[in-house]
C-alpha cells in the first residue's frame, strides 16, 4: 500500500485522525510501515540535500495516539525504528548521503526560532519536523515495523530565516533519494 499525503496535528487533526493511515495498513495485513517526511536540519553536519534515517525521536507534539482509545498505551519504543533497515540502508544505498540521527516531533505549523533550534539541539536532536512521532507510536503499538526517513531542507544554522517555499523546494527536490533508499533497501531485502 501506498499513500501520499498525511493529516498533521496544526491543521486541527487529532492525535487519532492524523494515524488513520497507519491503523488502516495493519488492518490490512502491513508488517512493516515507511514513513517519510521534510525536515530541518539541527545537527550542523547535515546538510540540504541528505537522507536522515530516523534512529530515535523526541515527541514534543503534546500529544499520543495512545491517548483515551482503548489500546494499551504502555508502549516500549526502544529500537521504534527498526535497526535492521537502517542498516541494510547504510549497506546498500549508493549515491545518496545518508545520515542517522533523532527527529524532533513539534506541532508546527510556524517554524522554529533560533532559540527553538538551539533547546531542540541541546536536548539531542538532529533534525525538526511536524510529523512522523505519531505515526510511529501507532505503528509500534500495533506492532508495526518502522523504517523512518528525513529529507533535509535546511540547513542548522541557528539565525537563517526559513521560507515555506524553500522547503517545499527542497522536499520536492530530495524526493528522488527518498526514493531510491526507500526501493533499494525494501525491494532488495
Amino acid at each position: 500500500m501506498a499513500f501520499a499525503g498525511r493529516a498533521h496535528l496544526y491543521q486541527g487533526y487529532s492525535a487519532e485522525q492524523v494515524t488513520y493511515l497507519v491503523r488502516l495498513a495493519a488492518a490490512c495485513g502491513a508488517r512493516t510501515i515507511v514513513l517519510t517526511n521534510a525536515a530541518g536540519a539541527l545537527n550542523q553536519t547535515f546538510a540540504r540535500g541528505d537522507v536522515m534515517l530516523i534512529r530515535d525521536h523526541i515527541n514534543l507534539t503534546g500529544a499520543s495516539p495512545l491517548d483515551g482509545n482503548g489500546a494499551n498505551p504502555f508502549v516500549d519504543l526502544v529500537d521504534a525504528y527498526a535497526p535492521r533497515l537502517r542498516a541494510f540502508a547504510h549497506d546498500n544505498v549508493r549515491d545518496v548521503p545518508l545520515r542517522d540521527g533523532v527527529y524532533a516531533g513539534v506541532r508546527g505549523p510556524q517554524y522554529e526560532t533560533p532559540a527553538e533550534r538551539e533547546a531542540l539541539r541541546r536536548i539531542g536532536a538532529d533534525a525538526v519536523g511536524m510529523s512522523t512521532v505519531l505515526e510511529t507510536i501507532a505503528a509500534r503499538a500495533l506492532g508495526l515495523e518502522v523504517f523512518g526517513l528525513s529529507a533535509i531542507t535546511n540547513d542548522a544554522s541557528a539565525t537563517d530565516a526559513v521560507s515555506h517555499a524553500d522547503v517545499v523546494a527542497a522536499s520536492e527536490a530530495g524526493a528522488e533519494a527518498v526514493a531510491t533508499t526507500i526501493e533499494t533497501t525494501l525491494v532488495a531485502m
